[in-house]
């Protein structure tokens, strides 16, 4: 059986869900969890992704993203996989972690976009593990409701700027709209994503006919690098070293200079879609060192605010 389509087009924004194969728990533990985040975050980078909301369950997880690229079956494709590999070493299993493709609802209303955060937000209290949302961990309300941000990667302000004139009355007035919600009898939201299916029909068959859907062609590596086009690496190492005041060419002897290079084995893997294997055949060194210096650039990242202002200008 063929796999179904995916309409994608640039600005396209989604309501992403991916389930545990036979409904079993793809995330076992908060290590689990944290990988995942931090996978989810590289992929903003990777795949110029904008991440609105996120809510993470035991089985399954839930994704509020706008793609500026039409490329959502590719940067789901790598978050999957990837988390899918780690999953599978870490616990010594084998096999589909997943039960499928995951499901893509495109976002065709304002009343779709004002209250799909919230929806997310909702799903601990509608499963009973939590009264209150900001009770829940592994979820992005606390990131709505709360000045200081935990993922830097995460775009709340988009959502937020609907429910006040200021950053503190957004805050105040978005967590007032989720307890409002949270109250709800058990059938009031599948009735809002059914009034929402409906509704969208006409404008879905309108993208359908503007936007050819995307099969699975994103997903083949020889396809990616087609549609990635021809890297100019001389230009994008020329940026990095300006960023970083050290040509990456240089020895990394020095703290900027092994970190220029470091931030180059980041900028070409992540943001300029080569692989690990590709990157180190540019540059002249092993894989290995590419992958340890990932790693340990990754690493600096999490601790760095001022490095990742600098290396997402790069992006």
């Amino acid at each position: 059986m063929s796999r179904p389509w995916r309409i994608q087009f640039p600005g396209a924004i989604y309501h992403v869900t991916a389930r545990g194969n036979d409904r079993q728990a793809i995330f076992r533990n908060n290590a689990d969890r944290e990988a995942f985040l931090e996978l989810l975050g590289r992929s903003r980078d990777r795949f110029h992704l904008r991440l609105f909301a996120f809510c993470l369950m035991t089985n399954h997880y839930h994704l509020f993203l706008q793609t500026p690229q039409p490329n959502l079956a590719a940067a789901l494709h790598w978050l999957n996989a990837t988390y899918s590999g780690r999953f599978n070493r870490l616990h010594r299993r084998s096999g589909h972690l997943f039960q499928g493709r995951y499901q893509a609802a495109l976002v065709t209303q304002e009343t779709h976009w004002l209250h799909l955060s919230i929806y997310l937000h909702l799903n601990p209290v509608r499963a009973g593990l939590v009264d209150d949302p900001a009770d829940y961990e592994w979820s992005s309300f606390r990131d709505y409701t709360r000045a200081r941000s935990r993922f830097p990667w995460l775009s709340p302000a988009a959502v937020l700027d609907a429910y006040g004139l200021n950053p503190i009355a957004a805050r105040r007035g978005y967590r007032r709209e989720c307890l409002s919600l949270s109250g709800r009898p058990a059938n009031f939201w599948e009735q809002w994503r059914t009034a929402l299916t409906l509704a969208a029909q006409e404008r879905l068959r309108e993208w359908a006919k503007k936007y050819p859907p995307a099969g699975q062609a994103e997903t083949v590596p020889a396809f990616r690098r087609a549609a990635r086009g021809a890297l100019n690496l001389p230009a994008e190492l020329k940026r990095v070293s300006a960023a970083f005041g050290r040509a990456v060419e240089e020895p990394g002897r020095g703290r900027h200079g092994s970190l220029a290079r470091l931030a180059a084995y980041y900028h070409l893997v992540e943001h300029c879609g080569g692989s690990v294997r590709e990157t180190a055949g540019s540059l002249g060194v092993g894989a290995s060192a590419v992958s340890q210096g990932l790693i340990r650039f990754r690493r600096k990242l999490q601790s760095d605010p001022r490095l990742r202002d600098r290396v997402q200008a790069l992006a």
